[in-house]
């Protein structure tokens, strides 16, 4: 069965100042997972990122139909929006900051400088006509495009993008549940895309892995609360990062978080404290694969499909697919 996808372009304001940020919002009126929302943050704009990118395009392709709500913007400085990217990607998380708020309240304003009063009428009569309005729903009395209730919201990041949304702490909209997918992260060019807040991204990264495993860790008490996870996808052949310096940094993170559990629960089993971080941490490797990713785009979503909308069953943890998927669960005791 065809899905109807209810898609708009529009332009929306960025809290931080106002500045009119590029938006494609896509609405699945029958999606299997209503409540999920995905948020594709794109490359570095001055190298020409913008979410037209071939990667954002596959995976807007692959899952728009499946989620609730999706949306592709253009940070500040891309494509169409306003103003020019910052030397340390602030004003960027105040946009990708944006974009969450309106999920939050299930509200899209629509810029009043980019849009008039009849733009949104016209939205609305349009939504309304093809079911996504019920039809008792009095469109003058509505100041912006309702969107459904979001529970689960997955931040797609590629490259510069990864680096942009690792920056958003999970519990600042803790009622949106939020994941993250860090595709071809520029970590040894982090320091050139962001300068002195480089070791504040990674301290991010690291703390919410930590904090995701000691949550997991947790056993029965995590039960109906939403604990982050993180996914990373790299390209063997990566032209930024050389994957022995993707290894060392994972191998870090993990490290990381097994002290953390250590000194917070020093009772845990290493088998338990294992199966913790393999549940916050999932690394993807993808043989001879580039930065670009150049008809090499749908390993990038299958990687995505199979660890967001399949999770192991209990009991196992899933870490390190190989380029051929040959996935090998951990079992512990």
């Amino acid at each position: 069965m065809v899905l109807d996808v209810f898609e708009l372009s529009c332009f929306v304001a960025s809290r931080l100042d106002g500045r009119a940020l590029e938006a494609r919002v896509a609405m699945a009126a029958q999606a299997a997972s209503g409540q999920r929302a995905l948020i594709y943050i794109h490359p570095y704009p001055p190298l020409g990122g913008q979410f037209r990118n071939n990667v954002v395009h596959e995976l807007s392709a692959r899952f728009d139909s499946s989620v609730g709500v999706s949306v592709a913007f253009n940070l500040r400085g891309a494509g169409a929006s306003e103003g020019r990217t910052s030397w340390t990607g602030t004003s960027e998380q105040e946009d990708l900051r944006s974009i969450l708020d309106i999920l939050h309240h299930q509200l899209l304003r629509l810029h009043p400088a980019r849009h008039s009063a009849a733009d949104l009428r016209s939205i609305l009569i349009q939504m309304q006509a093809r079911g996504f309005l019920h039809d008792d729903v009095d469109i003058d009395r509505l100041d912006g495009v309702p969107l459904p209730s979001i529970t689960s919201t997955l931040l797609c990041g590629y490259s510069y993008g990864s680096v942009i949304s690792s920056a958003i702490a999970a519990d600042e909209y803790p009622g949106l549940g939020v994941d993250y997918a860090h595709i071809s992260f520029p970590y040894s060019v982090v320091w050139v895309l962001a300068l002195q807040k480089r070791g504040w991204y990674l301290q991010r990264i690291a703390s919410t892995v930590a904090s995701a495993a000691l949550a997991f860790a947790a056993g029965p008490e995590c039960i109906g609360r939403h604990i982050p996870r993180t996914l990373f996808i790299a390209g063997t052949a990566d032209t930024f990062t050389a994957m022995p310096a993707y290894d060392r940094w994972w191998a870090q993170l993990r490290s990381k978080a097994l002290d953390t559990l250590n000194v917070a629960r020093p009772e845990l089993p290493a088998s338990a404290a294992e199966y913790a971080v393999d549940k916050a941490l999932t690394t993807v490797r993808v043989h001879n694969a580039d930065h670009g990713w150049m008809r090499r785009e749908s390993e990038v979503s299958d990687a995505i499909e199979a660890w967001w909308w399949h999770e192991p069953p209990p009991g196992e943890g899933v870490n390190d697919f190989d380029a051929e998927w040959a996935v090998v669960p951990r079992r512990y005791n």
